[in-house]
């Protein structure tokens, strides 16, 4: 997604969370009543805690864990500070409501940017941000406003000064002890999602436990009213989570760790089927190379073979050769050669024209001529060595 996209996107959430919101406030803002009985609650004495520590008590036979709600007198100095009233406790009333519908889209606006692990392991932090957060608002509103109220309500410095408490400031007071409680029970998530990322350990958090301590009386100090009640509740169940987190980032490691041995023998199984693989191939390759050797041998054994008989044929027709050369002669010698036509007729002319004496006959004289100026190869048979020689002898005319 481009960042005009993502821009557009963030649009849209917000659309849909603000018409949810709307909504939400009207319904409240219509239906006054419920939201001001719910705020107004731990100032009665029906109010399921002021009745515990009534009953512990009076099983203990103590004052001290008795509370006193009749003596938080409410009065509003302002004009339309009833109004205010109303408004503001719908608007809180209705965030506490929504709050689940906002982190689901804030959710989904992140998780396309979420690998499908990280994806999967998110969903739980969705689930769990809104249930530990009702958890926290529910202590901070059952638990730690009544006490919070009852001690601030009754504490005086002196009998000349009555209480009186403005009804924006039993407001403020109720809402900033409840979203304490919501916010410091989101530590249990803080602690997964550090350990999850590996920036703490649960040995580290045991080490520096006083240092949580400090820091964890300073969180309470600020998120409560100014006074050390309202701090020592938020405290206590604080340190609680914390301990409660360690066990948390104890798990995650050991299942980290688990993870990591699982991988480590994939690898190593992996290196060993690469390895095992690799040795085939160069048992293969080794293999095919003596085989490429073997047949490069039986080659060039099959070569020399056929050297060695092309020599011994080639020595054969050699000798083949000269035995005919040293048999031809006496062949030629036994057979006569045919003579073709003309031979034969020459042969019968030069005959006739012989002399039977010996004598010199002319026309002996002029075939003899022409058989010793063509040279032919045929004709020399048909002289007669003699008569060459009886020829050569004469003087030509």
């Amino acid at each position: 997604m481009t960042f005009g996209e993502h821009l557009d996107e963030i649009r849209k959430i917000l659309i849909r969370v603000a018409m949810v919101f709307a909504v939400l406030c009207i319904i409240l803002f219509a239906y006054k009543g419920i939201v001001l009985d719910v705020l107004f609650a731990p100032i009665r004495e029906t109010f399921p805690t002021n009745r515990l520590f009534n009953w512990l008590a009076t099983l203990m036979g103590s004052d001290v864990l008795r509370i006193h709600p009749e003596n938080v007198e409410l009065f509003n100095n302002k004009m339309a500070g009833q109004f205010l009233l109303h408004i503001k406790s719908s608007i809180v009333g209705s965030f506490i409501i929504a709050f689940p519908y906002l982190i689901w889209e804030l959710w989904l606006f992140v998780k396309p940017a979420l690998p499908p692990q990280q994806q999967r392991q998110s969903i739980r932090y969705v689930i769990e941000t809104p249930i530990w957060f009702l958890m926290g608002l529910a202590f901070g509103y059952y638990i730690i406003s009544p006490l919070a109220i009852n001690f601030l309500g009754n504490y005086s410095v002196s009998e000349q000064i009555s209480n009186i408490i403005d009804v924006s400031s039993f407001m403020t007071t109720v809402m900033s002890v409840s979203f304490a409680g919501g916010i410091a029970f989101q530590l249990p998530l803080l602690i997964r999602l550090l350990a999850t990322m590996g920036l703490v350990t649960s040995e580290g958090m045991r080490q520096y436990r006083r240092v949580a301590v400090a820091a964890l009386l300073i969180f309470a100090a600020i998120i409560t009213p100014p006074d050390v009640v309202s701090q020592v509740l938020i405290f206590i169940p604080c340190y609680a989570l914390y301990e409660y987190g360690i066990g948390i980032a104890a798990k995650i490691e050991a299942r980290r760790a688990k993870e990591e041995a699982k991988y480590q023998a994939k690898m190593e199984a992996e290196k060993a089927r690469k390895a095992k693989e690799e040795a085939e191939k160069a048992q293969e390759q080794e293999t095919k190379q003596e085989e490429s050797k073997d047949d490069k041998q039986d080659g060039n054994n099959e070569q020399d073979a056929n050297e060695e008989s092309s020599v011994a044929e080639e020595q054969q027709d050699s000798e083949v050769e000269s035995s005919d050369d040293t048999e031809e002669p006496t062949a030629e010698q036994s057979e006569e050669p045919e003579e073709d036509y003309e031979a034969r007729e020459l042969r019968r002319s030069y005959e006739q024209a012989a002399d039977p004496a010996g004598t010199s006959n002319p026309e002996r004289e002029v075939i003899y001529e022409v058989v010793k100026d063509d040279q032919a190869e045929p004709y020399n048979d048909v002289v007669s060595e003699l008569d060459r020689q009886d020829m050569d002898n004469k003087p030509k005319a």
